[in-house]
């Protein structure tokens, strides 16, 4: 929650929406993001004013906090104050005719309360893997990390064995190891919706062969495989992105996870002590979210903030049960769905979102018990836990039940399709689990001349002279016989080289998605995202027109986490600018005309820099692709989220700047 942050509300991603996952409201506050006031861009290299937070950009200003309205990154999990109020106003926009994207508008009961059904129809897509993982193939593995020295002494539960704190007066700690020990259990029939999702497959095919490589099943009793108390020093009161990730980090080493294989299968829980802010997630109106990390060696780390949920009442307290292991339920809820879009998403978005990028607890957030696809109690052999349902390809609807997948005994991870520079060093870690535990050897066809693969780790390394794309074939086998190949293509060239092929970051990247039901873009107005005949798309039948009217700036947004460990971050789109203004203001002399790229900081909201401007003098003879590099403007703000905004300042009315196709990659 591609963003949960599906961040989506969510990726992180989940689609990270952090405060609406279909763009609109957050808690005390109503409207839609669409409806602010835009702002004049602030000149380049200055820190937004603390009045002047770009309010185009979806924030409101209560009681002297900035809080945001729109969707962001990683993959979050909204509030059930926040998510109502999404829903509201999705149901508004729809009464009014403002669905653009032919959703159905939610139903509101009597009393006025909207609330979701199970009914909406986009299916979960591949996005093709993300640093060559899709979903968490092997039996899923837990690590529950509790940061900070505000949790206070640590004791042990004499009758379960779990870790407690004094500073934990709710007992959310003891809570969520239960649930994690119990995943997997007999009875345990939510599991298995996740397993239909699988990797290995063509990006944005929506259905698993049998033979791919499916989203394990928990092995019952041992999905939690650790808990890390990290006393060495207070957690800060408002951690930043790249501090989560940091500790995250910190928490591999701890656990001697410093191998990517080790890393393959396994997420991190972040959880903050009681009082704390981390990434804003009061004022964001969201209550958890998941995204990933790189490392140099320990490959890719998997990991959720989970703040202290009973902060906040509308992150499921007393939400399906009663008395104070009911104020709990939010950890069974929330913490369910970080896990279980994790293990379908592992490095967000890669792996399973629709095409809004919703994961698969996005699409069925806060549904009431009782309703089809509504929450329930799932029992397990430690307990009985609220869980929400997950969205089922397979039935086309939220399922907390559904046919279990199952793998192979052993699994070996396809490499991702990877460009690498003649004469340098090469590492490929080939990656693979072997469902007893048992040694695993490797070996490898097809490597250019000066590149071996070691039978013991699974690491392609050396040097080759060699040119040009290689296939090569990796195969993983035990001492039992099981064994498993992948082929991947390798390509050697002159030059900086990026590594795996970078996938696509941007949500509807071909506005072909509509407006008002879903608002990846977050556009400042009803139509600018259209297929309207006035004007043609480059592909497909959606476009964004900016520049429609003299009186307001026009403008589309996305929010992009540049996720820790990526370098450099790439902007292209496909841009026509027709009309016959061709002159400038008598007054200023300049363009009457202007499109400009904008970015700006998620966690601050402050204005980062004008990456560049088009004008109507710049008109062009059809669509033009215009490809940016973002990294000198990012590189300080890596490891946090950043809104990529085009605006068009319109004076002589004459000018449309059309945009389609466009794309941000990272690497």
């Amino acid at each position: 929650m591609p963003i949960a942050r599906s961040r989506t509300g969510g990726s992180l991603k989940r689609l990270l929406l952090t405060v609406v996952a279909l763009g609109v409201a957050t808690a005390g506050l109503t409207g839609t993001a669409g409806a602010q006031a835009q702002p004049t861009p602030p000149s380049a290299g200055s820190a937004t004013g603390s009045n002047t937070h770009p309010a185009g950009e979806g924030w409101q200003q209560i009681n002297g906090t900035w809080v945001q309205l729109g969707a962001s990154r990683p993959h979050v999990m909204p509030n059930a104050t926040t998510f109502a109020k999404q829903q509201a106003a999705q149901a508004a926009a729809a009464k009014s005719g403002g669905t653009g994207g032919g959703a159905t508008a939610q139903a509101a009961t009597p009393n006025g309360i909207v609330t979701p059904d199970n009914n909406y129809d986009l299916q979960m897509t591949y996005r093709g893997g993300q640093d060559s993982i899709g979903v968490t193939t092997g039996a899923p593995k837990v690590y529950l990390v509790l940061w900070g020295n505000q949790w206070g002494k640590q004791g042990t539960d004499p009758a379960t064995g779990d870790a407690t704190f004094t500073g934990d007066p709710d007992q959310a700690v003891p809570y969520q190891q239960e649930f994690f020990k119990g995943l997997g259990s007999s009875t345990d029939t939510w599991s298995k919706v996740m397993t239909q999702y699988c990797e290995g497959i063509p990006a944005a095919s929506d259905y698993c062969p049998t033979t791919a490589n499916h989203t394990g099943f928990p092995l019952a009793g041992q999905t939690l495989a650790g808990i890390w108390y990290d006393n060495s020093a207070p957690s800060p009161q408002a951690a930043t992105e790249p501090q989560i990730a940091a500790e995250a980090v910190a928490a591999a080493k701890h656990f001697g996870n410093v191998q990517a294989n080790q890393n393959r299968n396994v997420q991190y829980v972040i959880d903050t002590p009681q009082g704390e802010d981390s990434d804003k997630w009061k004022e964001l109106g969201y209550c958890a979210w998941h995204t990933f990390t790189r490392t140099a060696s320990s490959g890719t780390l998997a990991y959720t903030l989970m703040p202290y949920l009973t902060d906040v009442g509308a992150c499921g307290t007393n939400w399906i049960n009663p008395g104070p292991r009911g104020r709990l339920d939010g950890y069974g809820i929330i913490g369910g769905h970080e896990y279980a879009e994790t293990i379908t998403d592992q490095n967000p978005s890669g792996a399973w979102t629709d095409a809004t990028g919703q994961e698969i607890g996005d699409k069925c957030s806060w549904i009431q018990v009782g309703r089809n696809g509504g929450m329930f109690n799932l029992q397990l052999s430690t307990g009985s836990f609220p869980v929400q349902t997950m969205w089922s390809n397979y039935d086309h609807l939220c399922m907390g039940n559904d046919p279990l997948f199952t793998n192979t005994p052993l699994l070996v991870t396809q490499p991702c399709e990877q460009s690498l520079q003649v004469g340098k060093p090469v590492d490929i870690p080939v990656l693979a689990s072997d469902a007893a535990g048992r040694p695993i050897s490797y070996s490898a066809k097809g490597l250019p001349s000066g590149l071996k693969i070691n039978a013991t780790t699974g690491h392609i390394t050396g040097t080759t002279k060699a040119t040009g794309w290689k296939t090569i074939t990796v195969t993983g086998k035990d001492d039992q016989g099981n064994n498993q190949s992948q082929t991947f293509k390798a390509g050697f060239f002159t030059g900086p080289q990026v590594g795996c092929a970078p996938i696509e970051q941007l949500n509807d990247a071909g506005f072909e998605n509509g407006t008002s039901d879903h608002y990846d873009w977050n556009p400042s107005g009803y139509n600018i995202i259209t297929p309207s005949s006035a004007h043609q798309a480059h592909t497909g039948n959606g476009y964004a027109w900016l520049g429609q009217d003299t009186a307001t700036d026009d403008s589309i947004t996305q929010w992009v986490e540049t996720t820790p460990g990526y370098s450099q971050e790439h902007f292209s789109f496909w841009l026509n600018i027709t009309g016959n203004a061709q002159g400038t203001s008598a007054a200023t002399g300049a363009p009457l005309d202007t499109l400009s790229l904008e970015l700006y900081d998620q966690y601050t909201g402050n204005y980062i820099g004008t990456v560049r401007t088009w004008n109507n003098l710049n008109a062009t003879n059809g669509y033009q692709l215009q490809q940016l590099d973002l990294t000198p403007f990012v590189a300080p703000e890596f490891g946090s989220t950043v809104g990529i905004k085009l605006v068009a300042h319109e004076t002589s009315g004459k000018t449309a700047f059309l945009i389609d196709d466009a794309s941000v990659k990272l690497t």
